[in-house]
């Protein structure tokens, strides 16, 4: 599913995200767990929600373009966290190293619990 980019300035405006149609829907459990860190961290003021709708669009449009390329897009929220990642690195609130570390961490963690799971390669993580 695209962002409509018409829809970006309403977007800025929100304090918190909406659905189009007012409900949440994720496939996975870390999805959920990315959207609330999000929020989260958008309402403590480690970046403002005009900067994270500004920062994920980007994100989309790359992933469209990807897609209209042939080429396989990211999902939805592996361009949330991707997005979110930037934005912390940006800020100074963490690295790549870290991040890159905490994803490692993370794929380890899960191994053997789920199929879907897949590392986090050094080159896909914040580029």
């Amino acid at each position: 599913m695209a962002l409509d980019v018409n829809l970006i300035p309403q977007l800025r405006q929100r304090a918190v995200p909406i659905c189009a149609d007012g409900d949440m829907a994720f496939r996975e459990p870390w999805e959920a767990k990315a959207f609330a860190i999000v929020v989260t961290l958008s309402g403590e003021g480690y970046f403002t929600w005009s900067e994270w709708v500004e920062r994920f669009s980007e994100h989309v449009a790359r992933a469209t373009a990807d897609e209209a390329s042939g080429k396989m897009p990211k999902t939805y929220y592996e361009q949330w966290v991707d997005a979110a990642e930037e934005l912390l690195i940006e800020k100074g609130v963490t690295s790549r190293e870290q991040i890159f570390a905490k994803r490692l961490s993370a794929f380890q963690a899960s191994v053997g619990h789920s199929n879907s799971v897949k590392p986090p390669l050094r080159d896909e993580a914040i580029q």
